[in-house]
This record gives structure tokens, C-alpha cells and sequence, in this order.
């Protein structure tokens, strides 16, 4: 009948850049955890991964127990 595109949605990625030159090394830790909850949230949905430097090192000294 014509031309039909097969859809696969597994190939498809989509990439976003954040930058910011004014922001302190509080905020941009913030910043990474509060992505790092929207990660860990839209788990179900897609996969997602956050990559720069320090994030590894920012995620796990943020989300890690501390004793009271």
C-alpha cells in the first residue's frame, strides 16, 4: 500500500545537557539528587542514567544511612 516505518522504541535515545556557571557545589549536589529521585522514580517507565563528574560519589554519600 506505501511506505510504513516500523517503530522500535528501544533504539531511540534522547539526551539532555545541563549547564550552569553560577551555581554553588551545594545547589549542583541538590540538583543531582533531586535527578537521582526522578531516576529512581521513573524506574518502571524508562531507563535513565545520570553521568558527569562526581555523580557516582554525590549519589552515594547522598542517599546513604546516617546514625543519629
Amino acid at each position: 500500500m506505501g511506505w510504513k516505518r516500523e517503530w522500535k522504541p528501544y533504539k531511540i535515545m534522547k539526551k539532555v545537557i545541563i549547564q550552569s556557571k553560577d551555581i554553588s557545589p551545594k545547589q549542583w549536589s541538590n540538583l543531582i539528587l533531586e535527578l537521582n529521585l526522578v531516576r529512581k522514580a521513573w524506574k518502571s517507565y524508562a531507563t535513565l542514567e545520570l553521568q558527569g563528574a562526581g555523580v557516582k560519589k554525590i549519589v552515594k554519600n547522598g542517599t546513604k544511612a546516617y546514625k543519629l
